[in-house]
């Protein structure tokens, strides 16, 4: 469904094909097979000009899913309240991705990878919203409106691309300065 609303690019930039046994291996945890084809088929990026989702192996760690998991979770330390366990608990949320307001989007690991939730939370309000669907479907349901979490914009499904591909660039560490010509 994701690639009827969102055609992938013809050229992904920083996909990842694998192999995901030492990515897995180094998470401590299975990873959802939609994801492993949306970082395959779209590779890194952004999504309705708001959020990205992390890609293993990426040479920019602020891109990197291994990266990504352990520096999210880390925001939480302090909190004795969460709803949820986090990462690395087996039933603890793992962060996948995160928006350009800061907030963080998980996975909610309940029974087997392919049937995944999604959780966002909202760094505003410091609240969680969790969706019945896995990655792919809350992607998808972002860019037609059918899903809405309520920490992102509401002119979201408006924006002109709802997803570009990072450049090449954008995937070295650290990041060249920008030309002025």
């Amino acid at each position: 469904m994701l690639m009827q609303v969102i055609p992938p690019p013809l050229e992904p930039t920083g996909a990842f094909l694998g192999p995901w046994a030492p990515v897995e291996a180094e998470l401590g945890i299975p990873l959802p097979p939609d994801y492993k084809d949306l970082v395959r088929v779209y590779g890194s990026g952004h999504y309705m000009e708001f959020f990205g989702v992390g890609v293993p192996r990426s040479p920019n760690p602020n891109t990197r899913l291994e990266m990504k998991v352990p520096r999210a979770c880390a925001t939480f330390f302090d909190r004795d309240e969460l709803p949820y366990p986090l990462w690395p608990d087996p039933q603890g949320l793992v962060p996948f991705g995160s928006t350009d307001n800061g907030d963080f989007l998980f996975w909610l690991p309940r029974g087997a990878p392919e049937k995944w939730g999604v959780v966002v939370w909202d760094r505003g309000l410091w609240t969680f919203e969790s969706f019945d669907c896995d990655i792919t479907s809350f992607i998808a349901g972002v860019a037609t409106g059918e899903i809405i979490p309520e920490a992102f914009p509401e002119d979201l499904v408006t924006c002109d691309c709802l997803f570009r591909p990072h450049t090449a660039d954008h995937l070295r560490w650290p990041i060249p300065p920008r030309s002025n010509g």
